[in-house]
């Protein structure tokens, strides 16, 4: 009798376990918010410097409006050139007017930011490890034309995963130059990115056009900031038959 006892007391026991386990596994994890911010960068002005004597030329500048996006050339007699900046990259088509191939000296480019701290410059396909690698010129043939992004070389930041073995390796990928993006209110997010207006920001492209290099020095100003949120829900535990997503950002130029 007292066996049969101890044994109905223990199942007992173990069912208000796993009845406390099932009730707390779904008790459904709370949302958050998430801030959004969105940026009106212009093409304020460009300058061309040439070859030793470095003379520099006033751009003229013509914004255009193309499938509801603001975007903004400048050309020479050499080259135009179309930009769509961002705070994630910074989107540009040179087109090559001469007879003669351009090249891009990425090693000699450079990214100056709202502080005035300079950053090496870098464009598609170059991943973290090769941030501070030597990276060869791209040609520009007669007539063609090339479509790139850049970005600075160190705005990078380790993405967290949950759990990982010792034989996988850290992933890391660019970050914004402007905060975009927080976990909090749209006022927390907008006290970050309020002083960002009205400063300024340079991407230094350089060509060899002829043998000859020329250092166009693009200055960029953040017009204004517009900052909503939303409520975000919590990932599904993968373990409990969901799972998480992450969105990409895209988009034709």
């Amino acid at each position: 009798m007292k066996k049969e006892f101890v044994i109905l007391f223990c199942a007992l026991i173990v069912a208000t376990l796993v009845s406390c386990e099932s009730s707390l596994w779904k008790q459904p994890d709370r949302s958050y918010t998430i801030a959004n911010a969105s940026y009106d960068i212009s093409l304020l002005s460009v300058e061309k410097s040439t070859g030793t004597e470095k003379v520099h030329e006033k751009q003229r500048i013509e914004t255009v409006l193309e499938e509801a996006i603001q975007k903004f050339y400048f050309e020479d007699e050499m080259v135009r050139i179309k930009w769509r900046p961002a705070p994630d990259d910074i989107v540009f088509v040179v087109h090559n007017k001469a007879d003669n191939p351009v090249k891009i000296i990425w090693d000699e480019g450079r990214f100056i930011d709202v502080e005035g701290v300079t950053h090496k410059l870098l464009h598609s396909g170059i991943s973290y490890e090769e941030r501070n690698d030597f990276h060869p010129p791209t040609i520009i043939y007669a007539k063609d034309t090339l479509e790139d992004f850049v970005y600075p070389a160190d705005y990078w930041q380790k993405e967290e995963s949950g759990r990982k073995s010792h034989k996988q390796q850290d992933h890391w990928k660019r970050v914004s130059f402007l905060p975009t993006q927080i976990k909090g209110t749209a006022e927390e997010l907008r006290t970050k990115a309020a002083p960002f207006v009205g400063k300024t920001f340079q991407v230094i492209l350089a060509l060899q056009i002829n043998g000859v290099r020329n250092d166009y020095v693009c200055t960029f100003i953040v017009n204004k900031v517009d900052v909503t949120e939303k409520e975000q829900q919590p990932e599904k535990n993968p373990n409990n038959g969901g799972g998480g997503r992450r969105g990409n950002r895209g988009g034709a130029f």
